[in-house]
C-alpha cells in the first residue's frame, strides 16, 4: 500500500490577512539569523547549511518512522504493510466533527460531500458567510477570475471538487463554488485590485509562533497559531477535524469546516506542521495571473514533504501568484521557519534562539518593500507582543518555559504591547492584542508527538477550552500515544 500526503485547500477562508487598513515596508524589525531571498530570475533560496539539517532534539512516537513499523518518512512509496488506512466515516468529540477521508482525490471529495452533506445544505441555505461567498463569486466571475481559478488549480483540487459535487450537488454545492472557494487567497487579493468596492470587506489577520530547543521547557518543537477573522457563522457552527489519508500522499490532518479542501493550518505524520498568513502587495508587480494559490500550495506541501529542507525546496520550486506567508515547523529537526512570498520573490526567516514568529507584514530586509506600506497597526502590535514574550532579554519573556499550556496562554494574551493595558475578557476584536483580533480558530501543534489542541466554535475563541487530539490515534498508527492533557482549560 502506498501512502504519501493529501491535498487540502481552504473554502474561501484562504489563510490570514491584516483585516484593517493594511498599508508595507516595515524595516524596523530586524530579520532573524537566517534570511534569504528568491527572485523569478534565479529561483533559489540561499540558506545557512547548518540550519537545513534534518537532525534535531525531538523524539517521535516509537515506530512511526521505523521501516519495520510500516511508516517511513524517508520513502513514502515503500510498501506500508504495517498500517492500513482507517475507513471513511464520521464521529464527533464535543463540538468537533471528525471526518476520515481516504483514497484518490475524487474519492475523498465524494466522501467529504456525503459525510457533511447536511451541514453543507444548511450553510448554503442559512449562512450569512456563504451568502457573502456567493457575492464574492459573482464579483470573481465579473472580473474573469473564476477562469483563473480553474486554470491554475492543482489537479487534485479539481478532482476533489468533482467528487464533492457528485455527492452534494443535489443540495447546491457546485464546481464554481468549490473551485473559487479553494482559490481564496488569490481571489481576495485580485478582487482588491480590480474591484475597488471590495476593499470595504473585512479581511482576516493571523499570528503564529514556532518554538524549539532552549525556548521550550523540554526542548521539543511547538507551533501555535491564531486564525483571525470575525464572527463567521458557518465556521463557528461546524468546526471539523479532517483526517486525510490520500492514496498518493503522506497522511495528515487539518482543522477546517464543511467544504474546506485546502489547509490554512495542518500537520502531517512526518512531523511537519504548517499554517498560512495573508499579507498585502505593495503593487501588482508582486502578483501574477498564472501560478499557484498559496492555500492550495500548503496542502501540497503537507502531502509531499517530510522535512524543512524539502519544504524549502518545494516552496521555491512553485510559481507564486499572490503575497502570503507560511509558518512551517519540522519536529524531527527541531526547527521552524517563516517564508515571506510574492510572485517575484521569496524570503525565509529562521529561528533566533529557538523562536520565530509572524503576523501579517513582511520583516525580512529582502522582502520588506514588497508588501503594503505602512504595515497595519494590528499586525505591528501583534508582532511586537510576540517579540516581548519570546525574546529572552525582554522583561515580559516566557522564553525557556514554553509547552502547550504556556503557548495557550500566549494565544489568550490580551495585552496591548504599546500601552501594556489588558483588554477585558469577552473582547472579540479591538485590534489591540493577540487574543482580541477576531480569532476564529486557535491551535497548538506538537508535531513531534502528532498531538494538537484546538479552540473554536464559540466567541471569543481563545477563551474557550482547547480540546486535544492525537493524529496517531486517529490514524491507528503503530506507536501512537494519547494526547496529554486531553483538555487545556
Amino acid at each position: 500500500m502506498k501512502i504519501i500526503l493529501a491535498v487540502l485547500t481552504l473554502f474561501f477562508i484562504t489563510s490570514c490577512s491584516e483585516e484593517k487598513n493594511r498599508p508595507v515596508n516595515d524595516s524596523s524589525n530586524p530579520a532573524d539569523d537566517d534570511t534569504a531571498a528568491v527572485t523569478d530570475e534565479d529561483a533559489v533560496i540561499e540558506t545557512d547549511d547548518d540550519e537545513l539539517t534534518d537532525e534535531g532534539p525531538d523524539e517521535m512516537p516509537d515506530g512511526l518512522f521505523d521501516e519495520d513499523a510500516g511508516i517511513n518518512d524517508e520513502d513514502a512509496d515503500a510498501d506500508q504493510s504495517g498500517w492500513v488506512p482507517v475507513s471513511s466515516h464520521r464521529e464527533e468529540k464535543g463540538k468537533y466533527i471528525i471526518v476520515w477521508l481516504t483514497g484518490t482525490p475524487y474519492e475523498m471529495g465524494y466522501q467529504h460531500g456525503m459525510l457533511l452533506k447536511s451541514e453543507l445544505q444548511n450553510g448554503l441555505q442559512n449562512s450569512e458567510y456563504i451568502k457573502d461567498l456567493k457575492w464574492q463569486i459573482s464579483l470573481a466571475s465579473y472580473a474573469k477570475l473564476d477562469d483563473i481559478a480553474k486554470n491554475n488549480s492543482y489537479a487534485d483540487i479539481v478532482q476533489e471538487c468533482e467528487g464533492m459535487v457528485a455527492a452534494a450537488g443535489d443540495v447546491g454545492w457546485t464546481m464554481e463554488i468549490c473551485l473559487v472557494a479553494n482559490f481564496g487567497d488569490v481571489m481576495v487579493e485580485w478582487l482588491d485590485t480590480v474591484v475597488p468596492a471590495y476593499k470595504s470587506v473585512k479581511r482576516p489577520g493571523c499570528s503564529q509562533l514556532i518554538v524549539s530547543g532552549d525556548a521550550t521547557v523540554d526542548g521539543r518543537t511547538y507551533h501555535g497559531r491564531l486564525l483571525d477573522w470575525d464572527e463567521v457563522d458557518f465556521l463557528l457552527w461546524y468546526p471539523v477535524i479532517f483526517v486525510r489519508q490520500p492514496i498518493d500522499g503522506i497522511p495528515h490532518v487539518y482543522i477546517g469546516f464543511p467544504g474546506n479542501l485546502s489547509p490554512y493550518s495542518g500537520m502531517n505524520i512526518a512531523g511537519i506542521s504548517g499554517a498560512s498568513n495573508e499579507s498585502d502587495p505593495f503593487n501588482t508587480d508582486q502578483q501574477s495571473l498564472t501560478g499557484r494559490s498559496h492555500v492550495q500550495m500548503l496542502g501540497q506541501l503537507l502531502k509531499k514533504v517530510s522535512s524543512l529542507t524539502e519544504a524549502d525546496q518545494f516552496i521555491r520550486d512553485q510559481k507564486h501568484m499572490s503575497v502570503e506567508q507560511f509558518g512551517i515547523s519540522d519536529a524531527k529537526a527541531g526547527m521552524g521557519a517563516n517564508f515571506e512570498m510574492t510572485a517575484s520573490a521569496v524570503a525565509r526567516r529562521g529561528m533566533n534562539r529557538g523562536a520565530v514568529w509572524l503576523t501579517n507584514h513582511f520583516v525580512d530586509p529582502s522582502t520588506a518593500d514588497l508588501d503594503a506600506d505602512p504595515a497595519g497597526s494590528s499586525s505591528l502590535k501583534r508582532f511586537k507582543r510576540l517579540e516581548q514574550l519570546l525574546t529572552p532579554e525582554s522583561g515580559y519573556s516566557v522564553h525557556g518555559t514554553l509547552n502547550p499550556q504556556e503557548i495557550v496562554k500566549i494565544l489568550r494574551d490580551r495585552i496591548d504591547p504599546d500601552t501594556m493595558i489588558e483588554s477585558p475578557l469577552g473582547t472579540l476584536d479591538d485590534d489591540s492584542s493577540l487574543a482580541t483580533n477576531g480569532a476564529i480558530y486557535a491551535i497548538v501543534f506538537d508535531p513531534g508527538s502528532l498531538h494538537f489542541w484546538v479552540a473554536s466554535g464559540e466567541i471569543p475563541v481563545p477563551e474557550q477550552t482547547f480540546t486535544g487530539f492525537s493524529l496517531g490515534e486517529l490514524l491507528d498508527l503503530p506507536g501512537a500515544t494519547p494526547v496529554d492533557p486531553e483538555f487545556i482549560e
